[in-house]
């Protein structure tokens, strides 16, 4: 398909979902790493408030483990981290220190789950730093012996966070922002603290029911989730800034040729057939789309999606609403892609 004539169908289809309230977000399509297309739909502040622009921040939900991996990445071809050693040989008092390697916490076969327990829910509102989630899951058992399968969570990211921290000597959230952000030139990706004033941020709204009253009600996800994201998840970008971030992954600002190629190399199987998971990455080959490498990410009031496909194209699509407000839109791009 002719690009011009994918925009149009891909803005069609954007109205269409807009028009019956399924989409609320934004969208960036590039083709040979040039943005064929950048638009946005919905609203940022409900009711009739704000509407989202192309520029709107969003909470990217699991996205986020790309960026967590390519600074662990960093430090690993800087020789200050091994894969393949125990990470009780940069800090003992990490969880399971002395059973688990950076290759096992970057590919979830670590054998942790997720940390959104009743010391979640309490604490909430005061997580604003790495420590802070170690707590919720320290005295948790793994799921299996380190090693042994792949479970897809998002503790295993915060330890990640944790050696960023040991050997940097920086907080994650500035070697984040010191190291991955500025040098790719993102301007509009942060771990904000959310009970702050943020200019141009979409605020999430949802209908499922987690902390929240089982009424089918659409409301906002503000007090649900930490008042400050993870290294796992729930940093807020826009579609032109993770575009950044894959051409600077693609002109290796980032990260040397050697050190890349072990993100997108398929470590370990997923858990849906054509889905591998490597450093950060998931590599996907479901037979229809060519070969994609990327990430997605879902919250309550939260659908991201951000893939490079070997057919030349990059899809971003970040929503505001629950998935699969932001899968269908994806979809269905996809499809256009190839026909």
């Amino acid at each position: 398909m002719v690009d011009d004539e994918l925009v149009h169908q891909v803005q069609v289809f954007l109205d269409e979902q807009e028009s019956t309230d399924e989409f609320s977000g934004a969208v960036l399509v590039a083709h040979n790493n040039q943005p064929i297309l950048t638009t946005a739909r919905g609203y940022a502040i409900r009711p009739d408030i704000l509407r989202n622009q192309p520029d709107t921040k969003f909470n990217i939900a699991s996205v986020t483990k790309m960026f967590t991996a390519i600074a662990v990445m960093q430090l690993v071809e800087k020789e200050k981290l091994d894969l393949h050693v125990p990470i009780s040989t940069y800090n003992a008092n990490l969880p399971y220190a002395d059973q688990i390697t950076i290759h096992q916490l970057l590919t979830h076969t670590a054998g942790f789950d997720r940390y959104w327990n009743d010391a979640y829910r309490a604490a909430r509102s005061e997580l604003r730093a790495i420590h802070g989630y170690l707590k919720l899951f320290a005295d948790t058992p793994l799921l299996f012996p380190p090693g042994t399968r792949h479970h897809y969570g998002n503790a295993g990211y915060v330890v990640l966070g944790a050696l960023i921290e040991q050997v940097s000597g920086l907080s994650y959230y500035e070697y984040m922002k010191g190291e991955i952000f500025r040098v790719a030139g993102m301007q509009d990706t942060d771990f904000y603290e959310m009970d702050l004033p943020i200019a141009n941020c979409a605020t999430g709204y949802t209908r499922e029911s987690w902390f929240t009253p089982d009424d089918g009600q659409l409301r906002s996800n503000q007090f649900i989730y930490a008042v400050k994201g993870s290294p796992s998840e729930h940093c807020f970008s826009t579609v032109q800034d993770i575009f950044l971030f894959f051409q600077a992954l693609q002109n290796q600002s980032l990260l040397d040729r050697h050190h890349l190629e072990l993100c997108f190399f398929p470590h370990a199987l997923g858990e849906q057939a054509g889905v591998s998971y490597g450093y950060g990455f998931h590599i996907i080959d479901d037979g229809k789309h060519g070969h994609v490498i990327g990430h997605g990410g879902r919250a309550m009031g939260g659908d991201a999606f951000a893939l490079m496909y070997d057919l030349g194209y990059i899809v971003i699509v970040l929503s505001n609403y629950d998935r699969p407000s932001a899968r269908r839109a994806l979809d269905r791009i996809a499809d256009m892609l190839i026909e």
